[in-house]
């Protein structure tokens, strides 16, 4: 390992990734090259869906953490599966099979850990089973070219809400259809987290980690075009007729086209400035990204902090339901829950390297492979 100048932090060897995904173990689990903006990002919509679960509240009122929070893990999510895939230089054709093939394995964990993970903690939405649902979505597209992702973006972004107006709902918006077409259309079009209207933020995230997001212009472009985004999805609401059009509706979880380049516009910008902040090309990038090593460090391993986070809440959540409490939970256990979270995420990583779920879901879903991979999560 080599450290930084003026860091006291060992900075991992820079591991040149295989094309289909793998490559040299280079050291113990921190030991990969990484994209340390794309982890810190990682890391704030993490803490942001423990605000948004755990903000205290008289109501269901919306704040800035909620919704968007999850929509930036999403979009991390198309981000993460691109740099799986080659990043900007994708798997050759015949090296693809054993990437998709370790794609649905994780899928398939993560369908499996959130329905478990759902039923201890009935308190919270869990989005991990709908990320499963999106990740199978993504590979039928994974390797197509960038202006063909960016069209079935738009595309699944105007129509998959459009298809989610026409499935009956009960009163708590969930699918009224019986049986395996009530899952199919909770899971795809109207559940908390619908895998088909939120896929338009995995395909962006693919296209940005297709663009080589070391790339100053790739970052330029995904902080000029998020913000544009963002500008236009919260502001369109505002022109005249628009409030009675529920499609132009920016509020968080209503799947609208509103929503979805406004959050997702946020998610890209959010990315693109954390990228340009944490550049290791320019000694002031070394240092934000040392100084926000709490958050990458956090980023590094968000299934075993998530997970984590809803196996603690649920004993508090029934505690203070019990007590009278509404939504949330007092603040100072959210301030409690953040900085014991930053804290060990940074001795973890220090100390042993990649996360405990992370390390094991590499393994389930890579049985040919003896060895962790080289790429970022």
């Amino acid at each position: 390992m080599t450290t930084a100048p003026g860091s006291p932090w060992p900075s991992p060897p820079v591991v040149e990734p295989r094309s289909d995904g793998t490559g040299p173990r280079a050291a113990r689990g921190a030991g990969r090259s990484r994209v340390v903006g794309v982890d810190v990002a990682r890391g704030l919509a993490v803490l942001g869906m423990f605000a948004a679960h755990m903000w205290p509240r008289v109501d269901l009122d919306e704040r800035l953490f909620d919704g968007r929070s999850a929509i930036l893990f999403a979009t991390l999510a198309g981000v993460s599966l691109g740099l799986m895939s080659g990043g900007a230089a994708p798997t050759p054709r015949g090296r693809r099979a054993r990437v998709v093939g370790s794609i649905a394995i994780r899928a398939g964990v993560l369908i499996a850990l959130g329905l478990l993970l759902q039923a201890w903690n009935g308190y919270v939405l869990v989005i991990l089973p709908y990320y499963g649902v999106m990740f199978l979505l993504l590979l039928v597209v994974l390797f197509a070219p960038p202006g063909v992702l960016l069209v079935i973006a738009a595309v699944v972004a105007v129509g998959a809400p459009a298809l989610a107006t026409l499935v009956p709902q009960d009163a708590y918006g969930d699918s009224s259809l019986p049986g395996a077409a009530g899952v199919a259309t909770d899971a795809l079009l109207v559940g908390a987290y619908p895998a088909l209207v939120w896929l338009p933020f995995l395909l962006v995230g693919l296209v940005a980690a297709r663009s080589d997001l070391r790339r100053r212009g790739t970052q330029l472009v995904m902080l000029g075009a998020g913000t544009v985004a963002a500008f236009v999805g919260y502001t369109v609401r505002y022109l005249p007729g628009a409030a009675a059009v529920p499609a132009f509706d920016p509020a968080d979880h209503e799947g609208m086209p509103a929503e979805i380049v406004g959050s997702g516009g946020v998610a890209i910008a959010v990315v693109g400035l954390l990228l340009l902040l944490t550049s290791p090309d320019r000694a002031w990038g070394r240092g934000v990204a040392t100084a926000l090593r709490p958050l990458s460090a956090t980023g590094a391993q968000p299934l075993t902090v998530y997970s984590a986070h809803l196996l603690l809440t649920a004993p508090l959540f029934f505690a203070y339901r019990t007590e009278g409490g509404s939504y949330g939970l007092p603040l100072w256990q959210l301030a409690v829950a953040v900085v014991a979270t930053l804290t060990y995420a940074v001795l973890w990583q220090r100390f042993v390297g990649r996360g405990p779920l992370e390390r094991a879901v590499g393994r389930l879903s890579s049985p040919w492979s003896r060895g962790p991979r080289a790429v970022t999560d």
